[in-house]
């Protein structure tokens, strides 16, 4: 299959989604966003309306007609989910909040916010946010089907957050190849299937081995696509774990000595020289040319299934990945 579009990624200038800010969270949603405002306020909830609008473009195809709205509300609060994990971990380096955290969506675990040097208001968020996301995901007539794989793979996001939160204590550690292994599963892309597949009746379990294929080289993509879009600003924040630092860290663009004296002067007049030998290098057209790589190879399951339009799929990460690239700084 071959792309429909042909694009320049490293020039893109209109964000697809630029209409997002005008959108309503769904009713199940707002709650949760509310009470995200009062006790967390880490993010702003401009990133929930722009996702919201960004699973208009990739749900699997054979979820029910009268349950989109609620898988796309459901992923809505998985991202959301993440996003506080993801946060504790790589902004604040708060090892206590994160053990608990990682703890929430687990019966066999008790996630504790009174425990010594725990922000509690995290983990009271999350225990309410996980609630209200496991019950629409229970409400799919197919939950009790996959849920052994929905769990499965949240357990590997957060692993990944887990992964990122030991490369912000050592950068040395970090190599690409590990990145592909853990870091992927950031994106919960994997984990938004698990929630359309609880709510697609008429999906053929025998087709779920290529599924799988697709949407995990599609969660590689929308992970180059984050990096791409994220570096410089994470850069700024004293965090190293996006694939381009690293791949700029292993090709010798960067040094591990730079990275390690932003650690003790995080400022601007630090921070340029680094960004300015990244964008001077050949790393970002690197990983569009590795986007187009798992783009071409997802392709090639698509005639291998007939319950899911796998190519329609696809083409929904191609607009994201113009999206994300229209949100570079330095676009």
């Amino acid at each position: 299959m071959e792309r429909t579009v042909d694009f320049s990624p490293l020039e893109v200038e209109t964000d697809p989604f630029a209409d997002a800010a005008s959108q309503s969270l769904p009713e199940v949603v707002r709650p949760l966003a509310d009470a995200y405002d009062e006790q967390i306020t880490d993010r702003d909830r401009s990133l929930w309306r722009w996702f919201y609008r960004a699973t208009a473009e990739f749900g699997l195809s054979c979820v029910d007609a009268d349950c989109v709205r609620r898988t796309r509300s459901a992923k809505v609060l998985a991202t959301m989910f993440i996003t506080v994990v993801d946060d504790v971990a790589e902004r604040y380096g708060d090892r206590a909040t994160l053990a608990e955290l990682l703890k929430v969506p687990f019966e066999h675990q008790h996630a504790d916010p009174t425990r010594a040097g725990v922000a509690g208001e995290y983990v009271r968020f999350q225990r309410e946010l996980w609630t209200e996301l496991r019950t629409l995901y229970d409400d799919g007539p197919r939950a009790g089907e996959f849920a052994e794989l929905f769990r499965f793979d949240l357990r590997q996001a957060l692993q990944s957050v887990d992964y990122s939160a030991l490369l912000a204590q050592h950068p040395g550690l970090a190599s690409e190849r590990e990145l592909w292994t853990y870091d992927a599963h950031n994106m919960m892309v994997l984990c938004f299937a698990d929630i359309d597949l609880a709510y697609s009746s008429s999906f053929d379990a025998a087709e779920l081995a290529a599924v799988r294929e697709v949407v995990t080289r599609a969660q590689r993509m929308a992970r180059v696509g984050n990096w791409i879009a994220t570096w410089e600003r994470e850069l700024a924040e004293g965090d190293y774990s996006s694939g381009v630092v690293v791949r700029a860290l292993e090709s010798g663009v960067v040094s591990i000595d730079e990275l390690q004296t932003l650690e003790a002067r995080l400022t601007d007049d630090a921070v340029e020289p680094i960004v300015t030998a990244i964008r001077g290098s050949d790393i970002e057209a690197y990983f569009v040319d590795r986007w187009r790589s798992e783009y071409d190879e997802a392709a090639q399951f698509v005639g291998a299934v007939d319950s899911v339009d796998l190519r329609a799929y696809l083409e929904g990460f191609e607009t994201i990945f113009r999206a994300q690239l229209a949100n570079r700084p330095s676009n």
